[in-house]
């Protein structure tokens, strides 16, 4: 197994075949080869997944590679697999497909993450909400995002279902627009 920085990586989109229809997931092509996502740890739980890495490792007696990648949110653990395919869709993409989510959105909700109150604009309350803005400032300082994939990761966080425009009529966008997680619908 080995351990790696982002930056000695290229994230991507892999398809992968299962029976008789094909899934897009996240991957990784590194040496020529590429993974898939085999397991995610949280960052309090890098033992466990040194542990994990080492024998998942051992018990292939090291006939198919395994990476450690670490980011903001945690530890992921990536397995080689001779039957992925580079995505037509998508080549090479950024951290912002493979961070964990619903550890973003703890994050987020949590002391230190957004400020969540209700706000008011042309007269009309809008209860238990936050900024765009402030949540793309948020995720550049505590994720290390640039502008750009913070701006893709609220879209991201759209997109699943987590958060939404408190009218539905806008994507996630870097400005005073108010957002609202699906959790705190009154």
């Amino acid at each position: 197994m080995q351990i790696l920085a982002n930056e000695q990586i290229s994230y991507c989109n892999v398809i992968s075949q299962k029976g008789d229809r094909l899934e897009n997931l996240p991957g990784i092509f590194y040496k020529n080869k590429l993974f898939c996502k085999d397991k995610f740890f949280l960052k309090n739980q890098q033992k466990e997944a040194l542990e994990y890495g080492k024998q998942s490792f051992l018990k292939r007696r090291g006939k198919i590679m395994y990476l450690l990648t670490e980011d903001t949110t945690g530890l992921t653990i990536w397995i080689e697999d001779y039957n992925l395919k580079l995505s037509k869709q998508q080549y090479f993409l950024d951290v912002v497909n493979t961070i964990n989510i619903k550890d973003v959105v703890a994050r987020m909700r949590n002391v230190g993450g957004i400020k969540i109150k209700d706000r008011r604009y042309h007269l009309v309350l809008y209860p238990k909400c936050f900024i765009g803005s402030e949540a793309v400032e948020w995720m550049t300082k505590n994720l290390n995002l640039s502008i750009e994939q913070a701006v893709r990761l609220g879209q991201r966080l759209i997109d699943e279902k987590f958060v939404h425009h408190v009218t539905n009529e806008h994507p996630f966008i870097n400005d005073f627009f108010f957002y609202r997680f699906y959790w705190d619908e009154i």
